[in-house]
C-alpha cells in the first residue's frame, strides 16, 4: 500500500500539473503527501570569490522566493482536497542538491517527479535520474505535456523478464489492484528462447493474483522500442505505464540505457519506473 508519497517540485518551470497529478495519486490511496520544492544553485569557478558570494546570495534569495510560490500552490491544492501533507524546500549546489534529494527520496513509498523537457531545460532536470538510480524506491514520472486528471484505469506493463521489470511490477501492485484493465507488452521476445520468465508465464502468474491481463508481442528495432511501446499505449488509451529503468554504470555513476532514455524523452502518459 502507498501511505507516504513525495512530489519533487521544480521552482523554475510551471508546477501546477505535477501538483495536481500528485494530489490525485495521494487521494487515490488516502496517502500522506510531502511537497518538496527543489531549487538549484549554480557555481561559476570563473567568478572571483567576492563576486561569487554576491551572486550566490542573490541566487539564494531568488530560489527561496520561487520555492515559496510553488509551495503556496501545493498548499492550496492539498488543503482544498483535504489531503494530509507537509511542505519543505531544498536549496544547494548541484552535487549537494543531488545528494539531498536522493537521501530524501529513500524515505517514501513513491516519489513523483516531472519529466525533463529538453526544449525548456530546468535547473532540476537531474532529479529524475538521481531518484531512479539512488532511491531504491519506485518513481512516478509525469509527462510535461500532462494536463488531465490522473487515473490508472488501464495499465500497460512493459515486460522483458529481467529484474528491473519484476521490481516495477512489484512496486506497481497498488495501482494494478485498482486497474480495470491490464495490458502486458514484450518487445522482440523469441518464444523459443524466452526462458522461464516469458510473457506467457508472466500472464499466468498475474492471473494467480487475480490480475487478468492481455498480452501484446511487438517487434521493433532497438532504437525504436520506446516508440513502439508508446504507440501501443496510445492505441489502447493507456493511463499508466509500468516499466523497469535500465542504466549502465560508468565511473560509479549511472547513465540511462537506450530504451529507458527514449521513454524519458518521449513519454506521453505517466510511467511508474523502478530500477
Amino acid at each position: 500500500m502507498l501511505n507516504d508519497i513525495a512530489v519533487l517540485l521544480p521552482v523554475d518551470r510551471p508546477a501546477g500539473p505535477l501538483i495536481d497529478c500528485a494530489a490525485a495519486v495521494a487521494g487515490l490511496f488516502e496517502a500522506h503527501l510531502d511537497g518538496i520544492a527543489c531549487a538549484y544553485q549554480a557555481l561559476n569557478p570563473m567568478i572571483a570569490f567576492e563576486a561569487s558570494a554576491v551572486v550566490m546570495a542573490a541566487q539564494y534569495e531568488t530560489g527561496v522566493e520561487q520555492a515559496a510560490v510553488v509551495l503556496d500552490q501545493f498548499e492550496i491544492v492539498t488543503r482544498r482536497l483535504n489531503i494530509p501533507h507537509d511542505a519543505k524546500s531544498t536549496f544547494n549546489v548541484s552535487y549537494a542538491a543531488t545528494r539531498t534529494v536522493t537521501e530524501l527520496s529513500r524515505l517514501y513509498d513513491l516519489n513523483i517527479v516531472g519529466q525533463p523537457d529538453s526544449s525548456k531545460p530546468s535547473q532540476t532536470d537531474f532529479i529524475s535520474e538521481a531518484v531512479l538510480f539512488g532511491s531504491g524506491r519506485p518513481m512516478l514520472m509525469v509527462p510535461y505535456i500532462n494536463r488531465g486528471a490522473f487515473k490508472a484505469d488501464r495499465v500497460l506493463i512493459c515486460w522483458d523478464g529481467r529484474a528491473p521489470a519484476a521490481r516495477a511490477v512489484h512496486n506497481a501492485a497498488p495501482f494494478l489492484r485498482k486497474a480495470k484493465a491490464i495490458d502486458v507488452v514484450t518487445v522482440n521476445e523469441n518464444e523459443d528462447t524466452a526462458g522461464e520468465a516469458s510473457l506467457a508465464a508472466f500472464i499466468t502468474h498475474l492471473a494467480r493474483r487475480d490480475l487478468p491481463a492481455t498480452p501484446h508481442r511487438l517487434t521493433a528495432a532497438t532504437s525504436n522500442i520506446h516508440n513502439a511501446i508508446l504507440s501501443l499505449a496510445a492505441d489502447n488509451d493507456t493511463d499508466l505505464i509500468v516499466m523497469g529503468g535500465y542504466g549502465h554504470s560508468r565511473f560509479r555513476e549511472f547513465v540511462l540505457g537506450g530504451a529507458t532514455r527514449g521513454m524519458f524523452e518521449s513519454l506521453t502518459v505517466p510511467a511508474l519506473i523502478s530500477h
